[in-house]
């Protein structure tokens, strides 16, 4: 057995496990120090909308990525692996420009309803030039996710895990250093560091390419597009699914009782990452085999996964039930102990959450059908439903959690089925 163990983890898909879920792990503990600082350091009504603002830019974000994330791991291993090769530079141009198209009519919608988008993207009404730096935040962290896809879909794991913590490391300064901090402070000064890293990554990886900037191919546009466009609906209901909760609440029951329900959300988000580290590796490595005609090898490797996720999340909901009070405490402040009940509720979500984040690469790597999205926009509508017909944040908790459970039990069902093809 330790034998096995040992091969396994020398491998290549094993070094690039035991790399991705450490450096992952790091950038956890980053999220934490993150939270304890801006949960200490800013006002319970400031915390309240930098978490609505937080959701509302990773929606953004991710549509203004307008899919390309889970794209382009899924198509570089199989131009690599075709029988000729194919280059990949025509993609990523292809890629490229699509994002910036899909950003731009994001920027102008949200500039012509600029008032209603205030309060549903800060929080708050005339605020004109928070929503302007949100915006253009969320577009920088689509550009950083275009680099990471680039990496994960080469295979360089290291790369796309060490660049990770970098940033996360580098936006925990100013909240430590800025003398005063308030939201504004907090998007301005993680835009600047952002958009210096980012740009600093796409430079060094074009050294000695320029050329291949002008590399242009229409068919894989329309590749791209077909592919992209559903999972660019599937990220817009991954995100809302995130982001609708906290805007909602916000505008039903203001910032502060927003604030307490984050410390669910956070709980829940602090350990989902854990289980999202291998459908990192996942989504080309199945495309790969795809490739290559080896899916029962594949298959067998996802079940096993499925054992060990159950058995992991059954884990973390027992540590953090047990220790809610002492955790709260630890990550916020004592004056959040008050939400540990609705925290015990939401925590249960993990169990699904990590059942849908095992099998929704492998979904992606194996279809061309937009799976993905058809749940979310499913579960997006039940939530909606649900919050509009709850009164009180004990409801919200449990429709939260109900949701999540659809969610994981329609990733399973597909997978299932798909898997016997």
């Amino acid at each position: 057995m330790l034998k096995l163990i040992k091969e396994k983890l020398s491998s290549g898909m094993g070094r690039d496990v035991v790399w991705t879920f450490s450096i992952q792990l790091l950038i956890m503990l980053c999220s934490f120090a993150i939270n304890k600082l801006l949960a200490s350091r800013l006002s319970m009504e400031d915390f309240g909308q930098y978490n609505v603002i937080k959701r509302s830019v990773q929606v953004l974000s991710f549509v203004m990525l307008a899919g390309v994330g889970i794209a382009l791991p899924r198509y570089i291993p199989l131009y690599r692996n075709s029988n000729p090769p194919r280059r990949i530079a025509p993609l990523m141009n292809a890629s490229f420009i699509y994002i910036i198209g899909v950003s731009l009519v994001v920027f102008l919608v949200c500039m012509l309803f600029s008032k209603q988008m205030e309060d549903i993207i800060i929080g708050q009404s005339d605020n004109l030039q928070l929503l302007i730096v949100a915006l253009a935040y969320a577009f920088t962290l689509a550009m950083s996710q275009y680099v990471f896809a680039y990496y994960r879909g080469i295979g360089n794991f290291k790369w796309y895990n060490g660049t990770q913590l970098a940033i996360q490391l580098l936006i925990i300064m100013p909240l430590i250093l800025l003398p005063i901090l308030t939201v504004w402070h907090v998007f301005i000064a993680w835009l600047i560091i952002t958009t210096i890293l980012v740009t600093c990554l796409a430079g060094w990886e074009l050294r000695g390419k320029w050329p291949s900037l002008f590399t242009l191919q229409p068919s894989i546009f329309t590749t791209l597009i077909k592919y992209s466009s559903g999972r660019l609906v599937a990220d817009f209901f991954q995100f809302s699914l995130a982001a609708f909760p906290l805007i909602y609440i916000s505008n039903i029951q203001g910032l502060q009782t927003t604030a307490y329900f984050s410390v669910g959300i956070f709980f829940v988000t602090m350990v989902t990452p854990i289980f999202s580290f291998m459908g990192i590796i996942l989504l080309p490595y199945v495309s790969q085999a795809l490739a290559r005609s080896e899916m029962a090898t594949a298959n067998r490797l996802i079940k096993r996964l499925a054992i060990t996720y159950i058995g992991a999340s059954l884990l973390f909901i027992s540590v953090i039930y047990i220790f809610t009070e002492l955790l709260t405490i630890l990550l916020f402040s004592s004056d959040y102990v008050v939400t540990k009940d609705l925290t015990r509720i939401m925590i249960l979500s993990i169990l699904p959450q990590a059942v849908y984040m095992l099998y929704r690469n492998t979904i992606d790597a194996v279809s061309v059908i937009p799976f993905n999205a058809i749940f979310l926009g499913i579960c997006l509508g039940v939530m909606v439903i649900g919050f509009i017909l709850s009164t009180t944040l004990t409801h919200y908790a449990w429709v939260y959690l109900a949701v999540s459970t659809l969610q994981g039990l329609l990733a399973w069902g597909a997978w299932t089925l798909l898997s016997k093809k």
